[in-house]
């Protein structure tokens, strides 16, 4: 098998792209657009059950959608979104982990969430305090919940609570039920944790969430401006509060704490200058696009053999085409599919470049036929477990959904 060789001139990949008989990227129809109240859609992630979350920054809200396009109910709370301060939040990402938590960012250095399956079932109490036993001393104390001291106690394998006292309290079980701050970089324990943080300039710029059951997300944090301070960081999840629902079933609901700075400020692979966008495969394996030196896109691989996650290149510069900056003009975001393909937006030539798991060219996404191309402004993709590729164009204010022409099912219909 040959690898493919990138022409000089990138307009000369329209000739390899396609060919007779070839397999092609299909446009489905009908487009999502305002007939389905888009605006302004700058994100887009599918969760678990296959369902579509859209952060809309104009609406300042993030819309859901089935795979036919319709709105289900049950998701009123993320329309409107507003903080603390009852100040209005434009969301410019948005992902879903396997616990069913919605999380956003605003651009700030805050993370919120919302959870699908607590709405879905109720919530019936939420624990107030607790009497926890030490496993080695036998020493006992009662704490009540929300302080440092709680936190702390809670994420301790060695405090055992034997016993505890819960509320039904409506007001308190509304705040949990709500849109609610997940993460605050500027909150005093992260602040000590993290010695590197600026909280006059850090912005979260994009963020993902596991595939598993890892108790973590991601961040790529801009927190320098302009000067080279850019880096990806772990935020980890922390036991805040013992939930009983309405089923009868003991959930944790978690609050986010600085985890570790995991890849910093560099030019070389595997190395952040101005991150835009990233995502993570099953694998742990993390994949970003950035504005920086010298290439725009990278994909980072876990080493766990020590006590924390060493992270290197898994791709390397003229040995993977991914890593080639002639294939791109100015990607914004990525998105990785169930197979490790990698899903490429490129804002400035609106379309999508497709790569196969070693980092191979595999295909470009985008096209009507050979030359036509219909987004104007693409910005985020995501690809759900079927194969169809969701692009959101802010300036058309519209959601294009592209599937392989040898795998179109009789569920979707493509252009003609």
């Amino acid at each position: 098998m040959d690898r493919f060789v990138i022409p000089e001139n990138i307009q000369d990949l329209e000739s390899e792209m396609f060919g007779a008989g070839d397999t092609t990227y299909l446009l489905i129809q009908p487009t999502w657009n305002s007939n389905q109240g888009i605006v302004k859609p700058v994100e887009i992630s599918i969760a678990q059950d296959g369902r579509i979350f859209v952060a809309d920054e104009s609406q300042s809200s993030i819309l859901v959608f089935d795979q036919s396009g319709n709105q289900p109910v049950g998701f009123e709370d993320l329309r409107n979104l507003v903080d603390n301060n009852n100040l209005d939040i434009a969301p410019i990402d948005v992902d879903i982990d396997k616990k069913m938590n919605v999380f956003y960012i605003d651009g700030s250095q805050r993370i919120f969430v919302w959870n699908q399956y607590w709405n879905e079932v109720g919530i019936s109490k939420v624990i107030t305090s607790a009497t926890f036993i030490h496993s080695q001393t036998g020493a006992d104390t009662t704490v009540s919940a929300g302080s440092d001291f709680w936190l702390s106690l809670l994420n301790d394998s060695n405090w055992i609570i034997v016993d505890n006292e819960m509320t039904p309290d409506q007001t308190l079980i509304d705040s949990l039920m709500q849109p609610h701050l997940f993460y605050d970089g500027t909150y005093e324990m992260n602040l000590y944790l993290d010695t590197y943080y600026q909280s006059d300039s850090s912005r979260f710029t994009a963020l993902t969430a596991p595939s598993g059951e890892q108790n973590m997300i991601f961040v790529t944090d801009n927190y320098g401006g302009n000067n080279n301070q850019y880096r990806i960081v772990q935020i980890d999840f922390l036991r805040s509060l013992l939930l009983e629902l309405s089923k009868g079933d003991f959930v944790w609901a978690y609050t986010g704490r600085y985890g570790s700075t995991i890849k910093g400020y560099g030019t070389g692979a595997g190395t952040v200058n101005k991150p835009s966008s990233i995502d993570v495969d099953y694998q742990g394996n993390l994949y970003y696009t950035q504005e920086g030196d010298y290439f725009p896109v990278h994909m980072i691989s876990p080493n766990l053999s020590g006590d924390f996650a060493v992270y290197t290149s898994g791709f390397q510069p003229e040995a993977d085409d991914i890593m080639n900056p002639a294939w791109f003009l100015h990607p914004v975001d990525i998105a990785v599919d169930n197979n490790r393909n990698s899903y490429i937006v490129d804002q400035q030539n609106s379309d999508i470049t497709v790569f196969n798991f070693n980092g191979s060219f595999f295909k470009k996404a985008g096209y009507i036929n050979e030359t036509e191309k219909i987004m104007s402004n693409p910005v985020a993709v995501t690809v759900d477990s079927k194969g169809v590729v969701y692009i959101c164009d802010s300036e058309d204010g519209a959601i294009y959904r592209y599937k392989l022409s040898n795998s179109l099912d009789e569920d979707l219909n493509p252009e003609e």
